[in-house]
């Protein structure tokens, strides 16, 4: 089938006129006759005229003027992918802005994880500092436990030493923190502990059972009841005793027994006493 580009030349020349007479017959220029018939609706006029021009000149020729219409509407508003397709400039431009939101996108969701980062670490940091605070804060309420008990049981030894043995005089016992630093003062240069530390291997055995505390040079190394069996430990000279049960009580230092019963205490049967670095026993007053 032609097309009505094909039966248009075909038409003007089985016309036998020239442009000329037909523009003078239907009274259209005839550079608008050659515009339609090449198909470049670009060179028309305007619409009104374009297509009533385009309409005189087929029913002249006497042939159908709807594709030819069909084909200038389209013309005049093409498609939008056609526009697309025309304009370049404008795709490039289009493109230009989709980069640009793309990129602005990117930069948001970029700004999210660095502020939900940034949130993250510090709920971490949070945490960290209250978990460090709650344990100093037990650490030292468990420092601050130890040395008040410590405390107490220093001031309170003798006045357990009767509960657990009954034959104790509480009137022969008598507060460390009053007599014991005098006497230790006291014996000090007597016992002669200075010089080169040397620890002593110190082994209790009890058969029965008994209250014993052990001071060396630097600290306390035992407050216990014992029971019946073999304690060991170590210590640096001179060394403190209180027995509070001393006929259940042997005393051995570098595995050599020491009597020490000239420091119990008469029917008490409770002994407190220095042993100086050459095993020596002084006796301490209650």
């Amino acid at each position: 089938m032609e097309s009505w580009k094909e039966q248009l030349g075909n038409s003007l020349r089985e016309s036998g006129l020239t442009i000329k007479e037909i523009s003078d017959k239907t009274k259209i220029p005839s550079k608008f006759i050659k515009a339609i018939e090449d198909g470049e609706f670009k060179k028309l006029p305007a619409e009104i005229f374009a297509k009533s021009q385009i309409e005189r000149l087929f029913k002249f020729l006497k042939i159908d003027p709807t594709e030819a219409l069909k084909d200038y509407d389209e013309f005049i508003s093409p498609p939008k992918s056609q526009i697309e397709d025309e304009n370049p400039e404008d795709e490039k431009k289009s493109l230009y802005h989709q980069l640009i939101d793309s990129l602005k996108n990117q930069t948001i969701k970029k700004s999210y994880l660095i502020y939900g980062a940034i949130f993250f670490l510090f709920l971490l940091f949070l945490t960290i500092t209250s978990f460090k605070s709650d344990k100093q804060d037990d650490e030292d309420e468990l420092l601050s436990n130890l040395n008040a008990e410590e405390i107490s049981e220093d001031n309170n030894f003798e006045a357990i030493d009767l509960v657990s043995n009954p034959s104790v005089n509480s009137d022969e016992i008598i507060d460390d923190k009053s007599k014991d630093v005098i006497e230790e003062s006291d014996n000090f240069e007597d016992i002669n502990y200075l010089g080169e530390e040397i620890l002593r291997k110190i082994e209790i055995v009890i058969d029965g059972e008994s209250w014993v505390v052990v001071f060396d040079k630097n600290e306390r190394l035992i407050y216990e009841l014992m029971q019946t069996g073999s304690y060991e430990f170590t210590g640096v000279p001179p060394l403190r005793f209180k027995i509070g049960y001393a006929p259940a009580t042997s005393l051995y230092v570098d595995g050599n027994k020491i009597s020490f019963s000239r420091a119990i205490k008469g029917a008490t049967n409770y002994a407190h006493f220095w042993v100086n670095e050459g095993n020596k026993v002084e006796s301490i007053r209650d």
